[in-house]
């Protein structure tokens, strides 16, 4: 009876699992036409107006100037405000090749395609317990609301995501190589995915740790054997001093994280401090995996925990997170959103976090705000707060639900054991 009351008041739950499938597989197909549609709407764009709202011309520009040997990273001069490796604006060459047009609807299929199958692989591989194909279309429809805006801007943090999840999949199923090449692919086109690599690594040093710094080292070599080796040499150089340069520290209108938590409510921080306060949550995040080893109950918690605790960090404290960064939140905020329904654990942290992380933190809703809210810009970093305590809280009920009834079926075989000697 009590589960019968308690599916009756899950809004996921179907009383006939036969209309449960059929409705889960029509919802399925629906959401996955969702995103095929938001593919169709970016490539118009691309074609009527190809380098408006778009990354697509710096990504293309980089490439066409590696192979002119220019300078990828004189933004004064070339104003393509690329900070990629030199391998990302070499593998770029096949999309750059192709007019603009073509090249950004290839692009976008590409990071829409893979950012769909890592979604889907989160359902199946990795986050915990039983997905009914219903929850699943309600996932990606979530994840979709969250991950729009940076997608219709051809950003590439889709597919850093992806390859994340992908990673995270493979060394799930102790596939060491391919989880350490796909790390190292992430860490060319942004540095920040080293974070999730390092966490893990924690987990897995022997397994993990030199295969992920072998296929790092292998991934600097494709552009060494394209141009002269004094051209390359330049170029990792001058990228190298993009990155430790003034511009590692120049705040730009678009980040969104701790500082700007910060600039918002009048509180002046020294770059240093700051730098001190992500070592710092750093370091707590690393413990937290470290706990997360020891108290999860399954290997789909622990993955499920990492991914969340490296997107909370990065998007908090992280170098670089722009507004347009945190479609890395959605399916994690989507995920948690989900579940908070599903086993009726703490509704109104997630739903905070979510409505904070995807409808509130857009561009437009916080304009619309500023009047009234001068602090709305601050909205998308305080977000991730209610979501990493909502990870804490139930990842830690779980633990202890699982002790107790390791408990309770330690004490009935004591009994049992005590009644046969009677």
């Amino acid at each position: 009876r009590s589960d019968m009351n308690q599916s009756s008041q899950n809004p996921l739950f179907f009383k006939s699992p036969l209309v449960e499938e059929s409705c889960g597989a029509i919802w399925l197909k629906r959401a996955l036409i969702l995103w095929a549609v938001l593919w169709i709407a970016v490539s118009v764009k691309f074609v009527l107006q190809p380098e408006k709202k778009s990354v697509y011309p710096c990504f293309a520009d980089s490439s066409i100037n590696w192979w002119a040997d220019r300078n990828l990273y004189d933004n004064q001069e070339y104003k393509t405000g690329f900070r990629y490796s030199p391998t990302f604006a070499l593998a770029f060459s096949i999309f750059a090749v192709l007019p603009a047009s073509l090249g950004g609807i290839l692009w976008t299929a590409l990071n829409i395609s893979l950012l769909v199958l890592a979604l889907r692989l989160l359902v199946k591989e990795i986050f915990p317990g039983d997905w009914t194909r219903f929850q699943e279309a309600g996932f990606l429809i979530l994840s979709l609301a969250g991950c729009t805006r940076a997608i219709w801007s051809a950003q590439s943090n889709s597919l850093v995501f992806a390859l994340a999840v992908f990673a995270v999949v493979s060394l799930k199923k102790e596939r060491w190589w391919s989880a350490a090449f796909l790390l190292a692919a992430a860490v060319h086109i942004k540095l920040w995915p080293a974070a999730l690599a390092l966490l893990l690594m924690a987990r897995f040093p022997w397994n993990l740790s030199p295969r992920f710094a072998a296929a790092c080292a292998v991934l600097v070599i494709p552009p060494f054997l394209t141009r002269p080796l004094p051209v390359v040499l330049q170029q990792y150089q001058n990228w190298y001093g993009l990155l430790t340069g003034p511009y590692r520290t120049l705040r730009q209108g678009g980040l969104r994280d701790a500082y700007t938590i910060a600039e918002q409510f009048g509180t002046y921080v020294d770059d240093r401090v700051y730098t001190l306060l992500q070592l710092g949550m750093a370091g707590l995040a690393l413990l937290w995996c470290i706990r997360l080893a020891k108290i999860s109950n399954s290997m789909q918690t622990y993955f499920t925990g990492v991914l969340t605790t490296w997107v909370c960090w990065q998007l908090l404290v992280g170098p670089g997170t722009e507004r347009l960064t945190f479609l890395l939140a959605a399916p994690i905020a989507s995920w948690a959103l989900i579940v908070s329904f599903k086993e009726q654990c703490h509704r109104t942290l997630a739903v905070v976090a979510w409505l904070m992380l995807i409808p509130l933190g857009t561009g437009g809703v916080e304009r619309l705000l500023l009047p009234v809210a001068s602090w709305s810009p601050a909205i998308l970093p305080l977000g991730i707060i209610p979501l990493m305590v909502w990870q804490i809280v139930y990842v830690e009920t779980h633990a202890r639900e699982s002790e107790l009834q390791a408990s309770e079926q330690t004490d009935s075989l004591l009994d049992q054991g005590t009644a046969r000697a009677a």
